[in-house]
């Protein structure tokens, strides 16, 4: 059944080859894909770490694993591999020895893949399942872990015509992020479970920790005391932002698109051309002291700039569901989003301890950023202390889970 799918899904991404940019960059990527690790791993055949990721979040949440996996087996070399391009092409110049991609899931490309890579241990950042080089690596005895990942009692998984086909049996242990999940494995018949949360606490503390400075938004927001940053923003964020500080003239915004092609930061420019705005790549010959919305076009810095927020706006709640939360809050400063935020668990602690206030328009995200910034700042600062506290509470994940393997 699986075998169905998959072939026919890989026929219809060579259809789409012409009609969509991820589509070409993909499989531009696999082709010579495993011949490419297969001539890295001759060269050197020294035990290798791999870990897989879906995409860049995902790899964000796999960095510390394997950054402290590697401090404590420096004899190890390291593969990351990727599904998505998004996630493939910004992580080309990181310093694992090999980054690819995940061959389409075959039993031909898995038994070639796991052939030339030869893996020794794997670690499976939270989803992303790919059957059939699953069953071989547990096939092989090769120790595979799931980590961070969570479940929801919808998924296939847990419905009693498919969970026979489950994925999940295949690791030799799963690292879930809440109780509830492994309630569910529980349930399905997988005890291999235990519950140490989620290591992008880690990442997002270790981020904070280097205190990496930006001239460009420290001129940006040098005059002003009311800096809101809306990170990974969609259209629908930005048109309800736009609307919202329309009214507060005083609020300096950092916009920083989840897209940076031409057309999506033409798009952001005109939504906001009710004030001066400023694109990152020109700041420097610019006035950013002047602007009233500096749009960050590049990327691989919105984890580093929250810092230089008074609170956040994280963006994709009014489409998919909201991005990374945790690399604000890590800041201290309080944070808001759209209503899709239930997948989500750190949103959903968040909002019940009080850091995070979620806004269903833009009338409700007027009223929010009034509140934060034009009275008594002290309710800002409580929320912001919420939001700081909860990760500083959450961290430590990365060793817990390397001391259970090693045990």
């Amino acid at each position: 059944m699986y075998t169905v799918i998959t072939y026919p899904a890989y026929i219809l991404a060579h259809l789409a080859y012409p009609f969509n940019r991820k589509i070409r960059n993909w499989l531009r990527g696999q082709h010579g894909n495993i011949d490419r690790v297969k001539k890295l791993r001759e060269k050197d055949t020294a035990p290798l770490v791999w870990i897989h990721c879906a995409s860049l979040g995902e790899f964000e949440q796999g960095k510390p694993l394997l950054e402290a996996f590697l401090k404590r087996h420096p004899e190890y070399k390291s593969m990351v591999t990727f599904f998505s391009p998004s996630g493939f092409i910004p992580s080309r110049t990181y310093r694992a020895d090999i980054i690819a991609y995940i061959p389409w899931d075959t039993c031909f490309n898995a038994k070639a893949f796991l052939d030339a890579a030869n893996p020794t241990i794997v670690f499976w950042i939270k989803y992303d399942y790919w059957t059939e080089h699953l069953m071989l690596i547990k096939k092989r005895n090769i120790p595979c872990y799931l980590i961070s990942a969570t479940f929801r009692p919808g998924q296939y998984f847990f419905k009693r015509v498919l969970k026979r086909l489950s994925p999940l049996r295949y690791f030799t242990h799963l690292f879930v992020q809440t109780e509830q999940s492994k309630r569910l494995l529980a349930a399905a018949g997988i005890n291999n479970v235990t519950v140490t949360g989620d290591t992008r606490f880690d990442r997002v503390c270790k981020i904070a920790s280097k205190n990496d400075r930006c001239s460009v938004v420290e001129r940006f927001v040098r005059s002003s005391d009311k800096v809101l940053i809306a990170g990974s923003s969609w259209p629908k964020d930005e048109a309800i932002i736009a609307e919202a500080i329309k009214q507060l003239p005083d609020i300096k915004l950092i916009l920083v698109p989840h897209e940076i092609n031409p057309e999506r930061i033409e798009s952001s420019e005109q939504t906001f051309s009710f004030c001066e705005t400023l694109r990152y790549t020109r700041a420097e010959s610019g006035n950013p002291e002047k602007a009233g919305v500096l749009i960050v076009d590049t990327i691989g810095i919105l984890s580093t700039i929250y810092r230089y927020a008074d609170a956040a706006y994280i963006g994709c709640g009014f489409d998919s569901g909201i991005h990374n939360t945790l690399e604000a809050a890590v800041y201290g400063i309080p944070v808001t989003f759209g209503p899709k935020y239930d997948k989500f668990e750190e949103a959903k602690k968040l909002v019940v301890l009080g850091g995070a206030t979620p806004i269903n328009n833009a009338e409700e995200l007027q009223l929010l950023l009034a509140f934060w910034f034009n009275g008594d700042n002290r309710e800002r600062l409580k929320q912001g202390k919420i939001c700081a506290d909860y990760v500083e509470h959450n961290a430590g994940i990365t060793e817990k889970i390397l001391s259970l393997i090693d045990n």
